[in-house]
């Protein structure tokens, strides 16, 4: 039934890959992860991450013709990562089919051209769907160190992996930042201090706006007892710290499945009562982009296409006898946070 689709080039997997590569990855700025978790190229699925040592060790004085201070090798330990595919997939039924065969009496040419419309709109879709599930990973992993693996068929059924990050560096506040009986904004500037000294830098924070409501509730009037606005508090921050500082409110949401039906729930991908310290740069780990082996297959049938190996890949298969026409999208990517610049606290507002 599906046989006249691959003869048209610009249904064919190689052109639908190339149409999906050429998106925006960050859906036109509604998705954040490639300024967090810069894009980085990998050999393979299996990653050996040296972790950063946060070490400052410092000599001593000696007595003349004594011996000086031993400094010893610290050597970093080795993580050892896995990632799993992304994908998504959608279908063109036999009743689909049947109702186009009716629509246009059979005309193969017709059918096609109709075929011809939605094909590249849905495998569009399914290219943004895995960008999504990179960046719901992401926050996640910079928010708790982890991530979690949901089976797409019963998502009950999960699988927490853990990146190893040094507990101290994601914390949970003894009292949350709008009790009455604390000041919002001086256990901000003290959580900051301390990330800063922890992580070498800052440029600013993320959070959702709830947060940054209490700690503008908190902070300091200015003459007259006028309040602060945002771009005032930015300014205080920033005089109190000496450094450039900005607020990064994060209020994006995405649709994710609620379990292997197809009902979905509007999901913010930034835990309300979250703060993290964004450390200069921006980058608080990368994504690594792994080669998808149907890709390079691709590439290797079409060299002059232009195929990214390691981006989003578009395959089409008939299944159930040719009845139906699957179209799938995968993604082999994953981020990666990076412990000495992971400074996250569980506010409580």
């Amino acid at each position: 039934m599906f046989e006249w689709i691959n003869a048209l080039f610009n249904l064919s997997p190689a052109a639908l890959t190339v149409r999906a590569q050429m998106l925006s990855p960050n859906d036109q700025g509604r998705l954040l992860w490639d300024i967090f978790f810069p894009r980085t190229n990998v050999d393979s699925v299996d990653l050996s991450d040296v972790l950063t040592l946060d070490t400052r060790p410092s000599a001593d004085r000696r007595e003349w013709n004594g011996p000086g201070r031993l400094i010893p090798v610290s050597t970093p330990d080795l993580r050892k990562i896995s990632m799993v595919p992304i994908e998504a997939y959608d279908k063109i039924d036999e009743k689909e089919m049947q109702h186009l065969m009716e629509r246009f009496v059979g005309n193969a040419q017709l059918i096609a051209n109709q075929i011809g419309v939605s094909l590249p709109d849905r495998s569009d879709r399914l290219a943004m769907a895995c960008y999504r599930r990179l960046e719901l990973d992401a926050m996640q992993a910079w928010q708790t160190g982890t991530i979690i693996q949901r089976n797409p068929q019963d998502a009950s059924k999960t699988f927490t992996a853990s990146f190893g990050i040094d507990s101290a560096r994601i914390t949970t506040a003894g009292v949350a930042w709008n009790n009455g009986g604390v000041n919002a904004y001086d256990l901000f500037l003290a959580w900051l201090e301390d990330g800063i000294d922890a992580c070498g830098s800052a440029s600013g924070a993320m959070m959702r706006l709830p947060t940054l409501k209490a700690i503008q509730v908190d902070a300091p009037n200015l003459q007259n007892s006028v309040k602060m606005t945002r771009a005032d508090l930015e300014s205080r921050i920033q005089d109190d710290l000496g450094i450039p500082f900005k607020f990064f409110l994060n209020e994006n949401s995405i649709d994710v499945f609620n379990d292997g039906g197809t009902a979905v729930t509007r999901t913010k991908v930034w835990t309300t009562g979250k703060v993290a310290l964004i450390p200069d740069g921006n980058a608080v780990g990368y994504a690594g982009f792994a080669p998808v082996v149907r890709a390079m297959n691709l590439s290797s049938q079409v060299p002059n296409a232009g195929i990214d190996k390691q981006g989003v890949t578009i395959i089409h298969d008939a299944h159930n006898a040719a009845k139906e026409l699957e179209l799938q999208a995968q993604l082999n990517a994953l981020p990666v946070p990076n412990e000495e610049k992971i400074w996250v606290i569980a506010a409580g507002v």
